[in-house]
């Protein structure tokens, strides 16, 4: 009789401590899963700068490879939409295709040599995520499509300057580092209606296509619309 009682109080003393280990196993993933779950950041009414260091380069020049910089700002008005302004002066370097067209530099085309490019745009960003790394360090990241119109203008050989009025639109992604820093990577393509090319002594009105690649850093103001 004794023993049986000493087994019941065993198998009652370990039933006991069975919900306790999962409560305390549920408080420890609820508190992994909290920081995850959480948003690290909030971008709706907030304003967003982004500073292009010389990361911007163009990706479809057969004459002159660009490198160049410039600054952009966007206000958010949800955490999907915003509205932004982004501009750039870009330095043009010949290529060696350059050279094909002959020794005098006014034969070589000025189709690609634009230097200054301006853009206004609407920015959707549909997908916002994030990645666990190491169990320890959540990275967040949003996507984003912008469309909008703009301006590119450039020197041609004798110092006449060329202007012309730009469709774009691109794509992108954002990774927060901070709740005010991100980094910024962007494809972008301007097309340009009417931009003139000279080559040969003729001048040439065509549609041309611009595709940049800029790499920016974020920088986020205002407190913005308080996170539910």
């Amino acid at each position: 009789m004794q023993k049986k009682i000493v087994l019941l109080a065993v198998v009652v003393a370990v039933w006991g401590a069975l919900p306790a280990h999962a409560d305390e196993e549920d408080r420890t993933l609820k508190g992994r899963i909290k920081s995850v779950s959480n948003k690290a950041y909030v971008k709706s009414g907030r304003l967003e700068l982004t500073l292009l260091p010389m990361t911007s380069m163009s990706l479809n020049d057969a004459f002159y490879q660009k490198f160049g910089g410039g600054l952009g700002v966007a206000y958010h008005f949800t955490e999907s939409l915003s509205l932004g302004f982004v501009g750039t002066y870009s330095l043009n370097l010949l290529t060696s295709n350059a050279g094909y067209f002959g020794r005098q530099e006014e034969e070589i085309p000025f189709a690609g040599k634009r230097n200054i490019l301006l853009g206004l745009d609407v920015m959707w960003t549909p997908l916002y995520g994030k990645v666990s790394l190491a169990a320890e360090w959540i990275m967040h990241f949003d996507t984003f499509i912008t469309g909008g119109v703009g301006a590119v203008g450039g020197w041609q050989i004798g110092d006449d300057f060329s202007f012309g009025f730009a469709g774009s639109f691109g794509l992108g992604v954002r990774i927060f580092i901070t709740r005010m820093f991100a980094i910024k990577a962007e494809l972008k393509d301007y097309v340009v209606f009417n931009d003139t090319v000279t080559f040969e002594g003729q001048k040439i009105s065509d549609v041309q296509h611009q595709l940049l690649f800029n790499l920016g850093l974020c920088v986020f103001f205002l407190q913005g619309d308080t996170e539910e």
